[in-house]
């Protein structure tokens, strides 16, 4: 399985994970064969990607930390809490906090192994999974720092709703992919002030799950907002959600231009002791899978292959099955493998996108 851009795709391929419609039905299901009509709606829809068979790494499986129905069903709870608020409602807390719990479990069923979270192909509703992915990188972070289950509740609780104070945000504004104008600009960083104010009034939620949603565009140099705290005075929950909410807008491409995982991650490396918590910035890239598995990549050699395996202490030195030599020269049959951990004059030079 790999993952491949839409204007990559070819007449032919074969599905390896469904893509969903907006609310979670199934637009295009596992093992539908693609055809030219079907990555014609796959651009009119927006998908930028998909996951597709390939037998050249037809073995590798890749299983997300936390699943796609876990998944959808949490957007779902966070668009729900978010129409909630607009008119007027309470939040249904019970509901957000099982939810959490069951995010939790899955993760740590998972947190041996380097975090995979192939992204959800969508049509819409992307804020509202990115409200998820943000959950499950903040409650990772918080296991390797060492929480305990009440801790990870809060931190979870708090980074799955740490944009409810979006729902208060004019259509032009929520909709806008940056400000048109400093006032806008200025009443799009109320929102969050606005979720702060939403999560501090609900009794059976922790005051420190709203800082989360108070405190996630604080900067810990005191460039942030909307206090302009710095360090140690911005809570250690919205200090990890800092890091996760940047590290999917990149990766995911929410607000323009995608990155390459590890791409965002040097970002948040050079970024450390500026925007982000130095020691959390570390703690939160050693959890990343900067080369995902299935990635296609071209070694500093000139040679192209498929990460097939990734060293949880090692993610920049994985596996690579090689498919073309440094001529460009196709294998064929069987595919030789470097392991970079032992080859250690080889690195990866570039992710690749196009087909091969």
């Amino acid at each position: 399985m790999r993952k491949v851009a839409v204007q990559n795709l070819r007449p032919g391929m074969f599905l390896e994970k469904p893509v969903y419609a907006k609310g979670g039905r199934i637009l295009l299901d596992r093992g539908i064969k693609l055809t030219e009509s079907y990555i014609r709606r796959l651009g009119e829809f927006g998908i930028p990607f998909v996951y597709v068979w390939d037998e050249r790494i037809a073995e590798i499986e890749i299983n997300d930390s936390v699943n796609d129905e876990t998944r959808l069903r949490a957007a779902e709870i966070v668009h729900q809490s978010m129409e909630k608020i607009r008119l007027g409602k309470g939040l249904n807390t019970q509901e957000i906090k099982n939810m959490v719990e069951d995010i939790i479990m899955q993760i740590l069923e998972n947190s041996e192994t380097l975090l995979h979270l192939s992204e959800i192909r969508i049509a819409g509703d992307q804020l509202f999974h990115h409200s998820v992915n943000v959950a499950i990188y903040a409650i990772l972070t918080g296991i390797t720092v060492g929480y305990g289950k009440k801790e990870l509740l809060e931190l979870g609780t708090g980074a799955l709703l740490h944009d409810i104070g979006k729902s208060r945000l004019p259509a032009r504004i929520l909709n806008a992919t940056e400000p048109s104008y400093l006032s806008e600009y200025e009443e799009f960083r109320q929102h969050t002030t606005y979720g702060f104010e939403i999560l501090r009034r609900e009794n059976t939620l922790s005051l420190l799950s709203a800082h989360v949603a108070y405190q996630h565009h604080e900067c810990y140099d005191g460039t942030g907002y909307p206090r302009r705290l710095k360090g140690e005075e911005i809570h250690e929950y919205a200090r990890i959600a800092a890091i996760a909410n940047t590290y999917d807008i990149l990766v995911t491409g929410l607000y323009g231009k995608r990155l390459a995982p590890y791409q965002t991650i040097e970002y948040i490396i050079a970024q450390a002791g500026r925007a982000f918590d130095p020691k959390l910035a570390q703690i939160f890239s050693t959890n990343i899978a900067v080369y995902p598995l299935g990635s296609l990549v071209r070694l500093n050699t000139g040679q192209k292959g498929f990460v097939i395996h990734i060293p949880k202490n090692y993610p920049t030195r994985p596996v690579v099955r090689l498919i073309a030599d440094a001529d460009g020269k196709k294998y064929t049959g069987n595919y030789p493998e470097i392991d970079l951990l032992k080859e250690l004059t080889v690195f990866i030079e570039e992710v690749l996108e196009e087909e091969i």
